[in-house]
């Protein structure tokens, strides 16, 4: 089997700003061609950093970094950024621009037409209003059509919903869930519910620092796992088996049973019950969400 080509590399990367402030020290990850990976972290993780070293608008302090296999101060640098799209978190400075103008800045910027994403993201009617004049979440799709105009093979989304309202959230999450379908994707969010629906794989920075990288099926199969347990005698009875079987809390009439594989121990535990001539109609093993898994890497 041939090794997965890499999209994305940071190797031993430590940014150290004027001030001395350290955002990055000493960071080693990578991105798989073809993954769909969230960086996450609390406020001043350096997910943001990260992010801009990437499109170019930072260096390293020390180690390096690679974009579609170039090194970020490489001769090869700016071919692999045409083949890059990028979501930052506003339309920054160019709120006085219309939408029409700022789109096309982005096309000529990659030599292509912006004629397609215009239409993807239903922006015909709305060409002539200018971006402060937009509400959040047009000024989001006119951020989002500018980074598919060239039809990137790599997509970095730099909270892509801060700052919109549920409504428009909703709207832009669902464009995002047809844009990242077959491209290579480094999605850095606070929003865990848009990060386990959009990525397969994890990144969890804290204080500048990687805690966590792996796929997130495997890290919610690692992490404190449980099952859903009920019977018609109450919660109270189903606790009162459970001595020994791991920490317990009760949530309304359910138990939930902290236990390292929920799936092998599901059936020791409802003939336990059984045997104890409980009537039990509930027995469902339970993984652990992402937020619960940022919670237990982040203190």
């Amino acid at each position: 089997m041939q090794p997965v080509a890499t999209a994305l590399a940071f190797r031993s990367v430590t940014k150290r700003f004027r001030n001395g402030r350290v955002a990055l020290a000493d960071v080693t990850w990578s991105v798989a061609r073809g993954s769909r990976t969230c960086l996450l972290g609390p406020n001043g993780a350096g997910k943001s950093t990260s992010i801009r070293i990437l499109e170019g608008a930072l260096r390293p302090s020390a180690g390096s970094a690679e974009l579609l296999g170039e090194p970020v101060d490489g001769p090869g640098y700016a071919a692999a950024r045409l083949r890059t799209g990028v979501v930052p978190q506003g339309p920054g400075m160019y709120t006085d621009l219309t939408a029409r103008e700022y789109l096309r800045i982005a096309a000529d910027l990659y030599g292509c037409r912006p004629d397609r994403a215009i239409e993807a993201f239903g922006l015909r009617d709305h060409l002539r209003t200018r971006l402060a004049e937009l509400s959040g979440g047009f000024q989001r799709r006119v951020v989002l059509a500018a980074a598919l105009v060239a039809e990137p093979e790599l997509l970095l989304l730099d909270e892509p919903t801060v700052g919109l309202d549920p409504k428009a959230s909703h709207e832009v999450h669902e464009y995002l869930r047809q844009m990242v379908v077959g491209r290579t994707v480094l999605l850095c969010t606070h929003n865990l519910a848009e990060a386990e629906a959009l990525c397969d794989d994890v990144i969890i920075l804290r204080e500048g620092r990687v805690v966590v990288q792996g796929r997130l099926s495997d890290l919610r199969r690692g992490a404190r796992s449980r099952l859903r347990l009920a019977a018609h005698q109450g919660p109270e009875a189903v606790v009162a088996r459970l001595n020994g079987f791991g920490p317990v809390r009760v949530d309304g009439d359910r138990v939930l049973l902290e236990v390292a594989d929920p799936e092998r121990e599901a059936p020791r535990v409802l003939r336990t019950l059984m045997d104890a001539g409980l009537d039990v109609y509930e027995c469902t093993p339970q993984q652990a969400s992402l937020e619960e898994v940022f919670l237990e890497a982040v203190g």
